[in-house]
């Protein structure tokens, strides 16, 4: 009998470290339940696993693109996957963009953008907008500038004020064409009270040459286009389209000291931006800024900066960014539409004027 009993005690000894073993190994329990979150946060993290297309909706060679092909290795090196730049040029950008938009919202599309999308559905180019995407970082931008020919009777921006406003549409100015950048400048004059003569030249570089030839009056330049006319006296510059002082050209006034009302319109940037079809994934975007971010303290970018004098606007956070494009959108579209140069009405697309 005794020998049953320990026979029986041996026998449910087994069976209760065999229970053990097979609780023990369980998929439900909490351990087990852990390791799976671990794994699937791994799984999430992986990205990139293949290469990354960049997106620059302008042509090889102009000033967007040379600045995304500085930019595209740094980015590389620093999400250790291949970069491909792809120009889709046309529409003043819309093309691109909608090529950006149209891909997969996974990461592996990335659009480096201009300012256009503001004003693509005003001007009926697209029916997207920045809104359509999510923003990486904001990366660069030219400072804008008030210029004149080196014979004009304009030695300040007072000056130049002051016979715009003695002589409404008679002062003129030169810009590249409908939308761009220095239409719109010239646009925020009129919104101000100043009644300039506008006439679009077809692109950048005639619109400078209009005015070194002193064909027209004034002009609004891209420091980095004409930093060099400055220092041969072709040009000569009167104010920063800004309302604060910059290093690079610290004699120049911003244009506020004389036209203080401008001063809840600025700054009005014209930047390059990094952005992700709207959706992708919180985690696919955090690994993106990250190498933007290390990208843009490479040297290579730093020593780039400084060489074409731009203004570097990667301080700026994502809800940052979104607020600049938001307000952007709001003063440009009702500039445009208020001039007669839109088509569409922003209101159809829940665009409000802005109010200072």
């Amino acid at each position: 009998m005794k020998k049953f009993i320990a026979l029986l005690m041996v026998t449910l000894i087994i069976l209760v470290s065999l229970v053990g073993c097979s609780t023990g190994g369980n998929s439900n329990t909490p351990e087990n339940s852990n390791q799976k979150v671990a794994d699937s946060s791994e799984s999430k993290t992986d990205f990139p696993s293949k290469k990354i297309t960049l997106i620059v909706p302008w042509s090889a060679g102009g000033i967007t693109d040379r600045v995304a092909r500085v930019f595209a290795p740094l980015f590389e090196k620093n999400l250790g996957q291949p970069i491909t730049v792809v120009n889709k040029e046309g529409a003043s950008g819309a093309i691109g963009t909608e090529f950006a938009h149209g891909e997969p919202n996974d990461g592996y599309t990335v659009l480096f953008s201009a300012e256009t999308p503001a004003v693509f559905q005003v001007m009926g180019t697209s029916k997207l907008g920045f809104s359509d995407f999510d923003a990486l970082k904001m990366l660069i931008q030219d400072l804008k500038v008030v210029v004149v020919p080196k014979n004009s009777p304009y030695n300040t921006f007072e000056e130049l004020v002051a016979d715009i406003k003695a002589n409404p549409g008679k002062i003129k100015m030169s810009y590249s064409g409908p939308g761009a950048s220095g239409h719109i400048q010239g646009l925020l004059f009129k919104q101000l009270g100043l009644d300039v003569s506008m006439t679009p030249y077809g692109g950048g570089n005639p619109s400078m040459i209009a005015t070194i030839s002193g064909e027209v009056d004034f002009t609004f330049g891209n420091y980095g286009t004409v930093k060099d006319y400055l220092k041969v006296g072709d040009l000569r510059a009167l104010a920063l389209f800004d309302n604060k002082k910059s290093d690079a050209l610290p004699d120049v006034p911003p244009m506020t000291d004389v036209l203080p009302e401008a001063d809840p319109y600025l700054p009005l940037y014209f930047p390059n931006s990094l952005l992700v079809k709207k959706g992708t994934s919180d985690e696919v975007k955090n690994v993106l800024i990250e190498a933007a971010e290390k990208a843009l303290q490479e040297p290579e970018w730093k020593e780039f900066v400084e060489s074409q004098s731009y203004t570097t606007l990667d301080h700026l956070t994502v809800e940052e960014i979104d607020d600049y494009w938001a307000k952007f959108t709001s003063i440009t579209s009702w500039l445009l539409y208020d001039a007669g140069v839109a088509q569409n009405n922003p209101e159809d697309f829940g665009i409000k004027r802005f109010e200072e």
